[in-house]
């Protein structure tokens, strides 16, 4: 009973984060102002969409600058976020994001010890 509850939660952790997508938008051509640490984010899935060679994926979400970062729970856009002074300031646009993740979250933000299960 205790493998089943366990697998349980486990399932709903599982699609609670498939849910949030962070989907990051920029062009080759503009690497020197890529947000690497997007792929560090925690609880959600993490996409990257190349502008030059998804035109129609760019005209739809209307994408005007590089990079654009937008955040969407259940296909619907919660936040975005324009390229810019901002994205050079790593620590606070990473946490900015990451808090936004956390607030879409259908239960608290995990501790940082482990949750233990004892049968």
């Amino acid at each position: 009973m205790r493998t089943l509850l366990i697998m349980l939660l486990l399932c709903a952790f599982t699609t609670a984060s498939s849910q949030i997508v962070v989907t990051h938008f920029n062009a080759p051509w503009n690497n020197h102002n890529k947000a690497d640490w997007v792929g560090e984010l925690r609880g959600c899935e993490i996409t990257y969409v190349d502008i030059s060679a998804s035109p129609l994926i760019c005209k739809r979400n209307k994408i005007k600058t590089v990079p654009t970062i937008i955040i969407f729970h259940n296909g619907k856009e919660v936040k975005r976020f324009h390229g810019g002074i901002g994205f050079r300031v790593r620590k606070a646009t990473q946490e900015q994001l990451q808090d936004v993740v956390n607030s879409l979250q259908p239960y608290p933000p995990a501790s940082k010890r482990p949750i233990m299960f004892q049968p």
